[in-house]
C-alpha cells in the first residue's frame, strides 16, 4: 500500500484500551449522567418537606439547589486536569465514592448549614463524574461512535426533568432522606460497576502534567480573549435563568400557584420536553443558518419570553398562562447553551482543554450567583422572580451587543 492510501485511510471507530464494549459503555455513562441529573431535580418536589424538618423558609431551601451548582463548577476546575495527569479509572472511583459519601452524610445532617455544605461536596464529585466519564468516552472511540456515545449520555441529562420529579413525589411517601438515600443507591451500583469493569483508558505515555505556571499562562491567554469571555458571560448569565428556576420552581407552582405534587411533576416535564425539542431544532438550524445567526436569535426569544413572563405577572394570569412563558425560556435555552459555549471556545484551539474547564466554571459559578440571588430575593412571588429573570436576559443583549462592537469575525481570526 502506498503513502497516498495510508493517509486517506479511516480513522478506527475504536481505539485499542481495553474498555468496556460499547452498550456497557453507553450504559455506563448514561447512568453517571443520571446520578448528576438526579441530585437536583428529583429533590425539587422535597423542598417544602426539607424546609419543615430543618424549621427554615422555602426560600432558604432552595440553597440545596444553589449550593450543589456551586460545588458543581468548584470540581471542574480539578477533576478536568487531574484526570489528564494521572488517569481516568482513580478520578472516577474517587468522585462516586465522594458522591456517595456525601449524601449519605446528608441522611443525618444535625443542622441545614452542614447539610448544604455536603451538598456543595457532592456537587463538587458530581462534576468529576460527568468530566472523567466523558474524557473516558473519549479515550475509547472516535467519530460518529464517540459521538454517538455521547449524544445518548447527553439526551439522558435533557431527559432527565421528563420523569425525574416524578420519582421525587413518588419517594415522599417515605420523607425527605429518601431522595437522599435513593442518591446513594446509583452512587453505590456506579462504584461496584467501575471497580469491577472498567480498567485505565489513558496509559502514562499519553498523560499531560501540565505546571501551575503553564495553567496560569493557559488562564491569561483566555482572559485576553475578549469574545470568548464575553460568551462565557452569556452562558453564566442563561444559565442563571435555568437555576433559578429550579431552584424556585416548587415554591412558585406548589406555593404561589397551588398546584399538586402530581401537577407540579407534569409540568416541570413540560419544561424539560421543550428543551428536547429545543435542541433537536438547533441541530437543524446551526446546519442551514450557522452559529452567528441562531445564537442572536436564541437570546432575543429568551428576552421576549421573560418580557411575556414580566407582563403576565403583573396581570396576575394563572398558572398556564405563566407556564406558556416557561415553555419559551426552556426552548431558548436549549438554543443558546450549545452555540454560546461553541462560541466562547471557538477561538481557543490551543488551549480547548483547559479552556473548557474555565468556561465550565466561570459559567456555572455565575449561573449560581445570579440563580440564588433572584430565587431569594422572589421568595416565591411570580413578579420579582420575572422580573429577574427580565434582567438576566437583558444583560444577555447587552453582552451580545460588545462582542459585536468588538467584530464578532475576530472569532474566526483568533482562532486561525
Amino acid at each position: 500500500m502506498g503513502d497516498s492510501e495510508k493517509a486517506v485511510a479511516p480513522t478506527p471507530a475504536r481505539v485499542e484500551t481495553g474498555a468496556l464494549p460499547t452498550w456497557e459503555l453507553t450504559a455506563l455513562l448514561g447512568l453517571m449522567m443520571a446520578m448528576s441529573a438526579f441530585a437536583i431535580d428529583i429533590m425539587l418536589p422535597a423542598l417544602r418537606e426539607l424546609a419543615d424538618a430543618f424549621q427554615v423558609s422555602e426560600t432558604r431551601a432552595q440553597l440545596v439547589v444553589n449550593m450543589y451548582f456551586l460545588g458543581f463548577a468548584a470540581g471542574q476546575l480539578i477533576f478536568g486536569p487531574l484526570s489528564d495527569q494521572i488517569g481516568r479509572r482513580r478520578p472516577l472511583l474517587v468522585a462516586t465514592a465522594g458522591y456517595g459519601i456525601a449524601v449519605l452524610l446528608m441522611l443525618f445532617a444535625p443542622s441545614f448549614s452542614l447539610l448544604l455544605a455536603l451538598r456543595f461536596v457532592q456537587g463538587s464529585f458530581a462534576s468529576g463524574l460527568r468530566a472523567t466519564g466523558t474524557a473516558l468516552v473519549r479515550d475509547s472511540f472516535r467519530g460518529e461512535a464517540m459521538a454517538r456515545i455521547l449524544s445518548f449520555a447527553f439526551m439522558v441529562l435533557l431527559a432527565a426533568p421528563l420523569f425525574a420529579p416524578s420519582i421525587g413525589v413518588a419517594l415522599l411517601r417515605w420523607g425527605w432522606r429518601a431522595h437522599f438515600a435513593f442518591m446513594a443507591g446509583l452512587a453505590v451500583v456506579v462504584f461496584v460497576w467501575l471497580l469491577a469493569r472498567v480498567p485505565e483508558t489513558l496509559p502514562p505515555e499519553r498523560r499531560a502534567v501540565q505546571s501551575p505556571a503553564h495553567l496560569w499562562e493557559a488562564a491569561k491567554a483566555f482572559w485576553a480573549v475578549k469574545p470568548s469571555l464575553a460568551f462565557m458571560l452569556v452562558l453564566g448569565a442563561s444559565y442563571g435563568v435555568l437555576q433559578a428556576y429550579l431552584a424556585s420552581a416548587a415554591q412558585l407552582v406548589k406555593g404561589h400557584f397551588g398546584l399538586s405534587n402530581e401537577a407540579f411533576a407534569i409540568a416541570f416535564a413540560g419544561g424539560g420536553l421543550a428543551q428536547v425539542v429545543g435542541t433537536i431544532i438547533n441541530g437543524m438550524l446551526i446546519t442551514r443558518l450557522g452559529l452567528r445567526r441562531v445564537l442572536p436569535a436564541a437570546l432575543l426569544i429568551l428576552a421576549l419570553a421573560t418580557t411575556y413572563l414580566v407582563a403576565v405577572s403583573s396581570l396576575s394570569e394563572p398558572f398556564v398562562v405563566f407556564w406558556l412563558g416557561v415553555l419559551l425560556m426552556f426552548f431558548a435555552i436549549a438554543l443558546i447553551f450549545p452555540n454560546a459555549n461553541s462560541a466562547a471556545l471557538e477561538p481557543l484551539g490551543r488551549i480547548a482543554g483547559f479552556a473548557s474547564s474555565l468556561v465550565g466554571f466561570g459559567s456555572t459559578a455565575l449561573a449560581s450567583i445570579i440563580g440564588t440571588t433572584i430565587g431569594q430575593m422572589s421568595a416565591g412571588d411570580p413578579l420579582r422572580f420575572a422580573l429577574g429573570l427580565w434582567i438576566a436576559s437583558l444583560a444577555n443583549l447587552l453582552v451580545l451587543a460588545w462582542v459585536w462592537r468588538l467584530g464578532w469575525t475576530r472569532l474566526r481570526r483568533a482562532s486561525d
